[in-house]
């Protein structure tokens, strides 16, 4: 792990110490869920500031620059719930309370921000009637894709079998239940294309570590 670096790359003492903080939290889950055995892998210069709560027996990995950002309030959960479930992260991935139900599969492509939301590949109970409690029934499960430098917005939902294009933004508390174009911003339930985005990733600049993590 390069702390070194990354300390170097900031000015204010202040942010060097967030940094520093969360680079120790991050390597102590690293050693937690190595110790008890999970299927999680974490890439370099990992950051949590507040709390990381990874469960179930699916596989969980995280390319290198991830932040994870909680308070006691919006725990940042990324769960499996089947041994076939694989959950990706890619690389400078930030979570922000972000809640995520993993049944088949979830991939987060870089530089995507998830604030408080909430991302699931699956229904969790049937949708068809049968001789027995709904919530007794398994749902179907569909995977999901959030595309490089997507933003999820605080309260969104993104659902089963969608995905979410290039650059595009899902507002607050819209809920996905299509494919959202890249470059696009939706709103609404269900959401719906709002605007239209120009340029591309290449004219984005990365915020520099330590910088506070918005959450619409």
């Amino acid at each position: 792990m390069d702390w070194r670096s990354a300390l170097q790359r900031l000015r204010e003492p202040r942010n060097a110490w967030q940094v520093g903080a969360g680079l120790l939290r991050g390597h102590y889950y690293r050693v937690k869920f190595r110790l008890l055995r999970r299927r999680v892998t974490i890439g370099r210069r990992f950051r949590v500031n507040g709390r990381l709560d990874i469960r179930g027996p699916g596989t969980v990995s995280f390319g290198d620059d991830c932040c994870v950002y909680s308070s006691r309030a919006a725990v940042t959960t990324p769960w499996t719930h089947t041994p076939e479930a694989v959950l990706r992260f890619g690389n400078r991935v930030l979570l922000t309370g972000t809640r995520i139900g993993c049944a088949l599969r979830i991939d987060v492509d870089d530089w995507a921000g998830l604030a408080d939301a909430r991302i699931t590949d699956t229904d969790f109970h049937a949708l068809e009637v049968y001789d027995q409690p709904r919530y007794q029934t398994s749902g179907a499960c569909k995977a999901v894709r959030i595309g490089r430098n997507a933003w999820i917005g605080a309260g969104a939902w993104v659902l089963k079998g969608v995905t979410v294009g290039e650059n595009s933004v899902v507002g607050a508390a819209a809920v996905a239940v299509v494919d959202v174009p890249p470059n696009a911003v939706v709103m609404g339930n269900p959401a719906r294309v709002v605007s239209r985005l120009r340029g591309s990733t290449a004219a984005v600049r990365p915020a520099q570590p330590g910088a506070s993590a918005g959450t619409r």
